[in-house]
């Protein structure tokens, strides 16, 4: 395997995963006739007498085939990207802290049952939004970039409110978290210092700069 390939394949690994397993995991819902779908998602009553892991397993679940393909084509546009940006573990981090902070949200201000892995993706657009902000200053269209990034999250919005089934307290739960969690653990490129050989040498410092120290030249 060549090293563009195998690059490839790391940006992709983690969203391929997700992907693979919210298949499975509705195939599982089918073939237990919907048992699966009831005994994991976020109903509040429910959670309120103690069975916590819905919140976990609330992203977990889809409604139906045409749910479960939306979310899936969502992830699979915006996946690979917060991978590459981030790397694997920070990925990760952001995608399950949106799938909890997208649970409590809704289990604070919804009352309705819901499940879906929208939530989860939201916060992968929060963070890709963060990157952009803290970096706009590298990224020459990063204005537009912003604006797209509004203009996809007000869209969803609206269709939210416009339809029914839709958890909107979800989404922004999700989106905020997962924002939350990039703007705390990076990407957070700064220009450090002139190499010897002429370019400039980056270093990744994030709030919390002790979970990653890297240091690298712009190719």
């Amino acid at each position: 395997m060549d090293t563009s390939r195998r690059n490839s394949f790391n940006t992709r690994k983690w969203t391929n995963i997700l992907l693979a397993m919210h298949v499975l995991i509705y195939v599982a819902q089918l073939a237990t006739q919907g048992k699966l779908l009831l005994w994991g998602d976020k109903i509040n009553s429910l959670i309120e007498k103690g069975q916590i892991w819905r919140l976990a397993t609330y992203s977990l679940l889809h409604a139906n085939i045409r749910h479960l393909m939306v979310n899936c084509y969502s992830l699979n546009s915006v996946g690979p990207t917060v991978a590459n940006l981030s790397g694997p573990r920070r990925f990760l981090a952001v995608y399950l802290t949106s799938a909890i902070s997208s649970a409590a949200t809704s289990y604070w201000f919804c009352k309705a049952p819901a499940v879906g892995a929208s939530g989860a993706i939201f916060g992968l657009v929060g963070s890709v939004a963060v990157f952009v902000m803290r970096h706009r200053g590298m990224i020459r269209d990063a204005k537009e970039d912003l604006q797209h990034i509004a203009q996809v999250i007000f869209l969803n919005m609206v269709i939210g409110l416009m339809s029914s089934g839709i958890d909107n307290w979800g989404h922004l739960g999700g989106l905020l978290g997962g924002a939350a969690v990039s703007w705390l653990v990076g990407p957070a490129w700064k220009y450090e210092s002139m190499a010897s050989d002429g370019p400039r040498i980056f270093s990744d410092r994030p709030q919390l700069f002790h979970l990653t120290d890297r240091k690298r030249k712009p190719r």
